[in-house]
C-alpha cells in the first residue's frame, strides 16, 4: 500500500498493476510536447477572443433588455422557427432535425457531425423574457446562459435554486440533458425546478407543457436531448436570496469521514442550501457548506472570490484543508455561486498551469476563463484524439449510500484527483421520466454526482490505459447500481445497455405521439459513440 500525498499517514490502495510503455517515440514526444505548451496559445489567442466574444454579448444583453425591449417578438420568432421546418418538409431532407448552433458552442464532448446544412434549424433565441416575483418566476428562451441569468437576477434579490457552475451552459441544454449544484439536494436537478416549457413539437405546432398541462411531454424532455423537440421558451423557479452566502470548509481526513459527513448533511431534515465535496486524493478533501447570510458575522472573515486577482476556489480550499480546525467564510452570493468559473473548475490547471500565480492572476487574471467554446475552435483533430485518450472527463451520478464504492472504483479505474462531490435528490413524479422513481415507493432519495475531470494515474506515469475499457468498467458498475451517466460525456454503452440505464419509456411515447419519430435524431444518435466510425486510435470521431 503507497501512502497520501499529504500529510495523513493513512495507506492509499495500490493502483492497479498495469504494463510500463516503451519510450515514447519522437512523434509522441511532440505531440506531448505540443499539448503541454498549449497554454501559450491559449493566453495569446483564445483569452482575447473570448474576451471580446463575451463583451459582444453582454452588451447585446444589455440593448435588448433596454434599449431594443419594445421592439422584441419572441412570437415573431417563434413563427420564423416553425417556418423553417415547414421549409425543411418540403425539400423532402432525410436528414433530421437538429439545431444550427455549431458543435465548438456546445459544452459537450462531442463534434456534432450530424448538423448539415439541409437539418440544422437556427433558433435566435437568447434573451430573458418576463421576471414575476409574485408567481417567484422567471421566463426565459432557452440559449439564455446561467452567467446571464445570475447576472440579471441576483441584483433584484433573486436567483433560481439550482445554479450549474459554467457561465455558458444554457438552459435549453440543460432541459434536454441536466443540470446540477451544491444545492439540488435540497431543490433536485435544473429540470425539477422547471415549471413550464413551450416547445414545438414533430408536427410544426407549439406545445405548452407543465406539471400539471401535458405532463407527459413535461417529463419526457430531461434527458431527451433535443429527440422531442425545439423549445422556445421555459419558465423557473425562483427564490428570494441574501447578499451572502456563510460557507463553512470542514477538514476531511479519511474517506470514511468524508462519506460519513457528507451522508449526514445531505440527508438532514434541515440540511445547508449549499453542500460540496472535492476530494484531493483517497483519503484528503474539504466538504463545505453554506447558507443564506444578510451580512459579515464575527464568526468568520470576508473574501470576495469572485475578484479576478483571487486565488482559484478549490487551490483555496486546498489550502484550508491542511488546517486541522473548520473555516467560516462570508462569500458575496454571485462569488460563490460561480466558485468553479475562473478555473473551470481544475481544469484550469492542465488549460493554463501557471493561471493560478499570483503574477498571472494580477495582470491576466480579468481574462479568466477561457471559453470552451473558443477552446474547442483552437483544438486541432490530433489534439482532440490526444486529449481523449490522455484524459478523463465524467460525471456519474450514483446513490449516495454507493458513495464510498463509486469513490473506490474510481481509484481504480481512474485514479484521478481532485474529485468533485455534488448531491442531488432524485424525486419521485406522475408519470416518472428517464431518471427512475426512488426505491421502497419513497418520494426523495439521496444521489450524488462524482465529477472526474483530468489525467488518469496511469498516464501520468506511463503505464497502458485504455480509455474505452475505463469508461465501460465504470458505466457497467453504474447500470447494475442505479447510476446514470452524464450525456454531455464519451458513453461507451450500447444502445440497449443506454436503456438498461435509463428509462426511455416516457420519452418514446412523447416522441410517438407528437410527431417527433423521424423528425428530430433519437437521443441515442447524438449521445451514444458511432464505434463504426472509429480506429483503433480515433476517439475523436463521435456523432
Amino acid at each position: 500500500m503507497t501512502t497520501s500525498k499529504f500529510a495523513n499517514p493513512l495507506p492509499v490502495p495500490e493502483p492497479r498493476q498495469r504494463k510500463k510503455l516503451p519510450q515514447p517515440s519522437s512523434q509522441e514526444k511532440l505531440e506531448d510536447w505540443l499539448m503541454d505548451q498549449r497554454w501559450i496559445a491559449v493566453i495569446l489567442l483564445v483569452l482575447p477572443l473570448n474576451y471580446l466574444f463575451t463583451t459582444y454579448w453582454g452588451f447585446r444583453d444589455f440593448l435588448v433588455r433596454t434599449v431594443l425591449s419594445p421592439f422584441r417578438s419572441h412570437e415573431r420568432t417563434v413563427k420564423y422557427i416553425q417556418a423553417q421546418i415547414q421549409k425543411w418538409r418540403e425539400s423532402g431532407s432525410k436528414n433530421m432535425l437538429c439545431t444550427r448552433r455549431p458543435g465548438a458552442f456546445m459544452v459537450t464532448l462531442r463534434d456534432g457531425i450530424y448538423k448539415k446544412k439541409d437539418n440544422a434549424i437556427d433558433l435566435p433565441l437568447y434573451d430573458i423574457l418576463k421576471l414575476d416575483t409574485k408567481r417567484k418566476t422567471v421566463k426565459v428562451e432557452p440559449s439564455v446562459n446561467i452567467g446571464q441569468l445570475t447576472r440579471f437576477l441576483i441584483p433584484k434579490g433573486w436567483c433560481i435554486p439550482v445554479i450549474p457552475e459554467y457561465d455558458d451552459l444554457t438552459m435549453g441544454g440543460m432541459l434536454n440533458g441536466y443540470g446540477i449544484e451544491g444545492s439540488s439536494h435540497k431543490y433536485g436537478l435544473f429540470n425539477d425546478i422547471i415549471v413550464s416549457v413551450d416547445i414545438i413539437v414533430g408536427t410544426g405546432e407549439v406545445v405548452h407543457c407543465s406539471r400539471t398541462e401535458n405532463a407527459d411531454l413535461f417529463y419526457a424532455l430531461p434527458w431527451s436531448y433535443g429527440g422531442i423537440g425545439f423549445a422556445v421558451m421555459i419558465e423557473l423557479e425562483i427564490i428570494p436570496v441574501k447578499k451572502y452566502c456563510r460557507l463553512v470548509y470542514e477538514p476531511m481526513r479519511t474517506v470514511d469521514e468524508m462519506v460519513n459527513r457528507f451522508t449526514e448533511l445531505a440527508e438532514s431534515q434541515t440540511p445547508p442550501e449549499y453542500l460540496e465535496g472535492v476530494q484531493y486524493d483517497f483519503h484528503n478533501g474539504i466538504l463545505t457548506h453554506g447558507d443564506f447570510a444578510d451580512k459579515i458575522g464575527t464568526d468568520g472573515v470576508y473574501n470576495a472570490m469572485g475578484k479576478w486577482w483571487k486565488p482559484w476556489f478549490h487551490r483555496h480550499a486546498e489550502l484550508l484543508m491542511h488546517k486541522d480546525h473548520p473555516t467560516v467564510e462570508y462569500i458575496p452570493l454571485r462569488d460563490y455561486l460561480h466558485r468553479h468559473t475562473r478555473s473551470l473548475y481544475w481544469e484550469g490547471d492542465l488549460i493554463i498551469p501557471i493561471g493560478n500565480h499570483w503574477l498571472f492572476r494580477h495582470t491576466l487574471g480579468w481574462l479568466m476563463p477561457p471559453s470552451v467554446t473558443f477552446l474547442k475552435l483552437t483544438q486541432t483533430k490530433a489534439q482532440r484524439d490526444h486529449y481523449f485518450h490522455k484524459h478523463i472527463a465524467q460525471d456519474y451520478l450514483l446513490p449516495l449510500d454507493k458513495l464510498k464504492e463509486g469513490l473506490e472504483l474510481s481509484h481504480d479505474v481512474y485514479e484521478v484527483y481532485p474529485l468533485w462531490l455534488c448531491p442531488h435528490a432524485v424525486l419521485k413524479t406522475t408519470p416518472q421520466g428517464a431518471v427512475r422513481a426512488p426505491i421502497n415507493n419513497q418520494k426523495i432519495e439521496q444521489y450524488v454526482d462524482i465529477g472526474i475531470w483530468g489525467v488518469p494515474g496511469a498516464v501520468m506515469r506511463r503505464e497502458a490505459y485504455d480509455a474505452h475499457e475505463a469508461n465501460r468498467e465504470y458505466e457497467t458498475w453504474l447500470r447494475n447500481n442505479r447510476g446514470y451517466q452524464a450525456m454531455y460525456a464519451i458513453s461507451e454503452m450500447t444502445a440497449e445497455e443506454f436503456h438498461e440505464m435509463f428509462d426511455m419509456t416516457l420519452y418514446k411515447n412523447a416522441r410517438k405521439k407528437y410527431g417527433s419519430e423521424g423528425v428530430f435524431m433519437n437521443v441515442t444518435q447524438k449521445v451514444l459513440v458511432n464505434k463504426s466510425k472509429l480506429g483503433n486510435s480515433d476517439f475523436a470521431k463521435l456523432v
